[in-house]
């Protein structure tokens, strides 16, 4: 746990102490033991975990305020479903401390959600390489659309497994490793 703006945020960190860092947040519900069959597989890459669980309170300060905490200066972002909200914001916002962005089953703030619902109409486009991963149709339509706010190379790559990380494994962390590759 790591208090940050007067709550406690479960924080799990885990890998090689001298690899480059990834920093996971969560989607709603997942505890950062959820991802510990990706982690363990992006360890086996010489890449450093940081997952942060999710909370309703976390906002972009709170994250930098984390990786600060954990003297973090750089890293791969990486967003499930509730967690790619912040990430997108943070990716946007934060060009200074992130190398690229993963998110799965969220598009960029601007661009309307599944609900028709535009989370933030004043979000800056992503300077960043990004890869969406995506598990519908409509994920992959608003995946797409997304695009046209990303100033870097863009992919969008369709999930074999299920819908959640846990039935996704190898395919997500073979993309989170491309991605720290690329940068």
């Amino acid at each position: 746990m790591i208090t940050v703006d007067g709550f406690d945020v479960p924080v799990a960190v885990a890998g090689p102490e001298k690899g480059s860092v990834v920093v996971v947040l969560g989607a709603a519900h997942q505890s950062p033991a959820a991802y510990e069959a990706v982690c363990q597989r992006l360890h086996t890459a010489s890449l450093k975990t940081v997952v942060i669980g999710p909370d309703p309170r976390l906002t972009a300060k709170s994250v930098i305020g984390i990786l600060d905490a954990l003297e973090v200066r750089w890293a791969l972002l990486v967003g499930d479903r509730l967690g790619g909200e912040l990430a997108w914001e943070l990716a946007a916002t934060r060009l200074d401390r992130f190398i690229g962005l993963v998110v799965i089953d969220r598009g960029h703030p601007r661009v309307a959600d599944l609900a028709g619902v535009i989370r933030d109409e004043h979000c800056p486009p992503v300077e960043l390489n990004t890869t969406a991963l995506v598990s519908t149709n409509a994920a992959r339509a608003v995946a797409r659309a997304s695009q046209r706010f990303v100033y870097g190379d863009y992919r969008v790559v369709e999930l074999l497994g299920r819908r959640n990380a846990a039935d996704s494994t190898a395919q997500l962390a073979a993309e989170i490793v491309m991605r720290t590759s690329t940068w």
